[in-house]
């Protein structure tokens, strides 16, 4: 036993250290009998070839393509990264196994490895939601929805139209499998499974007999009033005929009601009279001290289903009136007196330059800081900057900046949000605030540089920028543009706290990569575009906060800057063509002429 004993624990011995054990793989690359050091460098490899090319689901035959990494064309927003690999997480868990545990732990693990069996390490994060609403988006679900019968009417004479089958696509599923795909650094393609389905009222002898005896029911239910507070509209006779359809009773049968596509279109036709942005309370300060104020005021949105449920309950009572249904959306900052705001100084500030910023990028930072300024934070609040900023698009008077998306350069909105973001979060951090939410850019950004990894981004809906306003006294945002300096104030009231914030500690510096270069057809041949690279580099900065009391906040703002080769993409060049050699069939004594045709065609034919 004795011998048995310390042969096992020579063995163990031995296949420990032979660096990582046999038969581990990281995204399906097989890792085993590497160091760490090797390890991670041939998974980085792969990793940086996994993330040039595209995720492909198809549907119906086309191919959905989706970029797994994509950044700003002005070096700004970088968009979320669709799927992402801890590399050194993954590598650092793939060392340790086999070497945990007692002898006997650790020597089961290796020979489980060692005769076959499976171990794959790999910590990779794919960003499941974000993927189903690119996939959705582009499938036309719209022509595959069901269409179900409905009632028109011909010569004043109402009739039942035919239903159809629709079709639906198995995109979670697909994005399961997408999963398992990427797990082993595949790209597709994954098949979006179409599935039939019903529609809830096919067209039957049953429905005709109920759209029979039920439309002039309905219709003798005219006028019917929809009302929100002082507000109200009126659905005559008329109107009712075009709405009609068929609905379910409470009591599980089928009869006369209103139509859920056509009542939505009726409902949008008011909603610009219903419809409203929630205002935030408003300070100016006009030579430091406050000079105008707007209180705030609650947002609301009409709900088309519910108003439509609300409807076809009228239908089985007495009554003639409906109040429509609206989701209300709270402001930012509540409506609040003029009094006791505690509001008197300067509290803190934060800085940064946009020079050598694009036109449209230089609008989006200076049009989001008018937006901020003279917002108001109550004590305690959690201010959100995605939810103070609103929808990006162009309808709410953005403008649009080129991102790369793959091979592909489609334009954004939004580009210098981020400017915003990195300015008010080093105000926010300034100000001594705890920081709720803070994501840095993958890229590291020349705009916000020195120091290193004390940036900010957001994009829409997440990541977000959000502090607490931690202070006794409401907190005023003032935003100023100062030639290329962009400069966000809070002001209230000074409650004796100090705030300690080293510069950053920067490491794990990589430097640029050599340029890639991807051939495209949306370029003329030979056009080029080109997008720097960025070095790559992690930063750790430590906030600390001393309270009056002699408390303490502390918070450690972890930063990893991503490696990016310069990327040029370049017009595919045309085909080459040779023109075919003539073939020589002249027999006459004129060779030299022959022959320095010939000749010609082949030099014109040449490179």
């Amino acid at each position: 036993m004795l011998v048995l004993g310390l042969g096992l624990t020579g063995t163990a011995y031995a296949m420990q250290s032979s660096g990582i054990a046999r038969g581990v793989t990281i995204g399906g690359i097989d890792v085993g009998g590497l160091s760490s050091g090797a390890a991670l460098e041939k998974v980085n490899t792969a990793w940086l070839a996994f993330q040039s090319e595209s995720l492909v689901f198809r549907a119906d035959e086309k191919d959905i393509t989706i970029p797994v990494i994509g950044t700003k064309a002005d070096e700004d927003v970088v968009v979320p990264e669709i799927v992402s690999l801890d590399a050194v997480g993954s590598v650092n868990a793939a060392a340790r196994f086999g070497r945990r545990g007692s002898i006997w732990q650790q020597l089961r693990e290796r020979l489980s490895a060692f005769v076959g069996r499976p171990h794959e390490f790999a910590k990779i994060t794919v960003a499941s939601d974000e993927l189903i609403e690119l996939v959705a988006s582009a499938i036309d679900t719209s022509a595959a929805a069901p269409v179900d019968a409905a009632i028109e009417f011909v010569e004043d004479q109402p009739r039942v139209t035919d239903s159809a089958t629709g079709t639906s696509y198995a995109i979670e599923s697909a994005i399961r499998a997408m999963t398992r795909e990427v797990g082993r650094l595949g790209h597709g393609p994954i098949i979006v499974t179409p599935r039939a389905t019903q529609p809830t009222f096919i067209t039957s002898n049953e429905l005709r007999t109920v759209a029979s005896q039920g439309v002039a029911a309905v219709v003798a239910r005219a006028p019917i009033t929809l009302s929100l507070d002082e507000q109200k509209w009126t659905i005559d006779d008329v109107a009712i005929k075009t709405l009609l359809g068929f609905r379910q009773t409470t009591a599980d049968k089928v009869a006369v009601g209103f139509d859920e596509t056509k009542t939505a279109a009726f409902l949008n036709t008011i909603r610009k009279e219903v419809d409203r942005e929630p205002r935030e309370a408003r300070f100016e300060i006009v030579a430091g001290k406050v000079k105008a104020f707007s209180t705030s005021a609650v947002g609301r949105t009409l709900e088309n289903s519910k108003t439509i449920a609300a409807l076809n309950a009228l239908l089985d009572t007495s009554d003639n009136n409906v109040g429509l249904v609206v989701s209300e959306q709270k402001p930012v900052s509540e409506s609040i007196g003029t009094n006791g705001l505690g509001i008197a100084e300067l509290v803190a500030e934060g800085v940064t330059d946009f020079k050598g910023s694009p036109t449209n990028r230089r609008y989006n930072l200076s049009y989001g800081a008018q937006i901020l300024n003279g917002l108001l934070i109550k004590p305690g609040e959690t201010f959100s900057l995605v939810t103070a900023l609103g929808k990006i698009d162009g309808k709410n008077g953005w403008k649009p900046e080129l991102v790369i998306k793959g091979a592909k350069i489609t334009p954004e909105y939004g580009g210098g949000l981020c400017q915003v973001a990195t300015t008010l979060f080093r105000a926010a951090l300034n100000a001594g605030l705890p920081i709720v939410e803070r994501r840095n850019h993958s890229l590291r950004i020349s705009y916000y540089e020195p120091p290193i990894g004390l940036d900010a981004t957001i994009y829409e809906p997440k990541p977000d920028l959000r502090f607490t306003n931690d202070y006794g006294s409401h907190l005023l945002i003032q935003t100023e543009v100062v030639g290329t300096l962009l400069k966000f104030r809070f002001y209230g009231t000074k409650d004796g706290r100090t705030v300690d914030l080293p510069e950053p500690k920067v490491y794990d510096r990589v430097g640029i990569p050599a340029t890639k270069y991807v051939e495209v057809d949306d370029l003329k041949p030979g056009e080029k575009e080109c997008q720097v690279g960025h070095p790559g580099a992690k930063a750790t900065a430590t906030y600390t906060v001393t309270y009056a009391d002699g408390k303490q906040n502390k918070q450690v703002f972890e930063s990893t800057y991503r490696v990016m080769a310069p990327i040029c993409r370049i017009g595919r060049a045309a085909p080459k063509t040779t023109k075919p050699k003539p073939t020589n069939t002249n027999t006459s004594t004129n060779t030299n002429t022959t022959t320095n045709t010939n000749t010609s065609s082949n030099v014109n034919a040449s490179e």
